[in-house]
């Protein structure tokens, strides 16, 4: 218990040492397990929006079904955002949230053929497509929401860990 007393000579604080071992023991309540799981908790609000934003723009479903989370675990870290490989496939989720401009689609052999909707054709000019962009309007309208998640996991621990100290 950590307590102040009042006496001639001032203030003198009793428990000091308790508050140390408890500041020193903050380090081992914060490891990768439980950071990895607080950054995820607070991806979540994040990840299901940008799943709904890209649903609306992905033709296929295959870009919303691989946005999820990618873990670093030498870093302690996380991303969010299309998956690929491993049965994701979101390899064009970068043109759909960045548009592309006209362009020619060319046969990669010289006198080849490219087929489109049972026509054939050695080059096709593809229109290109605007931006229908799904992951920044999504880190934009819920960062402040998985800062919060942060914060209130973060103190949960924190006050945890001083309530032996404080009784």
């Amino acid at each position: 218990m950590c307590t102040a007393v009042a006496n001639n000579s001032g203030i003198q604080f009793q428990g000091i040492d308790e508050l140390g071992e408890v500041l020193a023991s903050l380090g081992d309540k914060f490891g990768g397990q439980v950071v990895d799981k607080i950054l995820r908790k607070a991806a979540q609000p994040m990840l299901k929006r940008a799943k709904e934003l890209s649903s609306n723009a992905d033709v296929t479903g295959d870009t919303t079904k691989s946005i999820g989370i990618i873990a670093n675990r030498k870093t302690n870290t996380i991303k969010l955002g299309p998956r690929r490989g491993g049965g994701f496939k979101g390899y064009h989720a970068h043109l759909l949230e960045y548009g592309t401009a006209p362009h020619i689609i060319r046969a990669k052999a010289a006198g080849g053929l490219l087929k489109f909707g049972g026509t054939y054709a050695q080059e096709v000019h593809h229109p290109g497509i605007a931006p229908q962009p799904f992951m920044r309007p999504a880190f934009d309208s819920k960062k402040d929401e998985a800062i919060g998640i942060i914060k209130d996991e973060c103190k949960a621990i924190i006050l945890d860990g001083f309530k032996s100290v404080f009784k």
